[in-house]
């Protein structure tokens, strides 16, 4: 315990002091001490969000969708409702930057919009892993081979010394399984057989030209190899950029209708029929959406069905129902998404399915989409 002094900060509801003549304070180790009370966890930063009948969506596809419908208000009313902040031009200009503008020079980016340039980089990626899997997995696997039966053949089925000079890990004689694997041993087997030009052959094989198993061969497969990997890294490099150019594009849409709404919220009454000229919801009495004018099904793998379909105004969020021909009597609701596609997984394959998608908010339900037979696959 230590004394306690007039200015040394303790407070009359300390319950470590003890007050009286003369007065002190209990410390750590003393009996009665009572430990400080941990401090309370930190909170949330608060974010103001516009009415919840009128949230800015969050996904791409959806925003976008809501983003036309706003503009389309605010090129035809917005001018009547006193819109000065955010003029449909803005918000055009934010669509086009996703969406790509027609009057932008053909081949360009600002032509194909944020999001196909991304998309584009990113099948380009993928194309490039492909190109990697195609030559690793054929022609390199099959050299690879010939060169391991050439090295059996010098330092038997074993693994041994040989074999590690040969360029094998220690402990293996067998080809590979990974890329990067591969394309080491096809450069120690360059060198191997370049120091060693008495071990180099040419195998038969049952179809197309015999098999070259020299260094320069060897060599030629290992440039094509790099000149595979830094074609993944250019496409993954220009992938990222495009992606981060097609982010930014997104939040700046979502930055823009989120204003426009908080503007049209200053502007509007709560109770004004005016806010669905820019297909948003009365805040203070909300119709039912409009429609779902389409849904597809798609094979999205074995026993499951990728579900897509158009945006309906106003709507929050979609209910979707299955029907198990022979098995449901009624369509069940299995999934309540905010986007506008869901995956159906687990489904029995060779079964016939009816999908249907109704949109919700507030108010209701709005018209019900077309209802969509599929067969799962297997």
């Amino acid at each position: 315990m230590r004394t306690l002094r007039w200015d040394d900060g303790t407070t009359w509801d300390d319950p470590n002091a003890r007050w009286g003549s003369p007065s002190y304070v209990l410390e750590p180790g003393d009996p009665g001490y009572q430990p400080p009370l941990p401090p309370p966890p930190p909170q949330p930063k608060q974010h103001h969000r516009i009415m919840s009948s009128n949230a800015t969506p969050t996904n791409r596809i959806v925003l976008l969708a809501l983003g036309h419908r706003i503009n389309a208000g605010q090129i035809t009313h917005g001018a009547s409702v006193g819109l000065h902040h955010h003029p449909a031009a803005t918000l055009t200009s934010r669509i086009k930057a996703l969406e790509g503008d027609d009057a932008a020079a053909p081949g360009t980016p600002a032509r194909s919009g944020s999001q196909l340039v991304f998309k584009t980089a990113q099948d380009s990626t993928g194309d490039a892993y492909a190109a990697l899997n195609a030559l690793s997995d054929g022609e390199v696997k099959t050299w690879l081979a010939g060169y391991r039966k050439v090295i059996q053949g010098l330092h038997g089925s074993s693994a041994n010394t040989g074999w590690e000079s040969a360029g094998f890990p220690a402990g293996s004689t067998a080809v590979p399984r990974s890329h990067a694997a591969r394309d080491g041993l096809l450069n120690a087997a360059s060198a191997y057989l370049s120091l060693h030009p008495s071990h180099e052959a040419t195998l038969p094989q049952l179809s197309g030209p015999a098999l070259a198993i020299t260094s320069a061969q060897a060599m030629t497969l290992h440039t094509a190899m790099q000149g595979a990997f830094a074609l993944i890294d250019t496409r993954q490099t220009a992938q990222s950029d495009a992606k981060a150019a097609r982010d930014g594009d997104v939040e700046a849409l979502f930055q823009e209708v989120s204003s426009t709404i908080a503007e049209l919220d200053d502007l509007l009454p709560a109770d004004d029929t005016r806010w669905e000229l820019f297909g948003l919801n009365i805040p203070a009495n909300p119709s039912p959406p409009e429609g779902v004018s389409d849904l597809t099904l798609a094979p999205a793998g074995s026993g499951r069905l990728l579900a897509q379909w158009s945006y309906a105004v106003r709507a929050e969020y979609y209910r979707l129902f299955l029907k198990r021909l022979g098995q449901d009597d009624e369509p069940v609701n299995i999934a309540d998404p905010k986007d506008l596609e869901y995956t159906l997984k687990d489904l029995a394959p060779g079964t016939t399915v009816e999908i249907s998608v109704v949109p919700m908010n507030a108010a209701g339900s709005g018209p019900a989409s077309p209802t969509v037979t599929a067969i799962v696959p297997a």
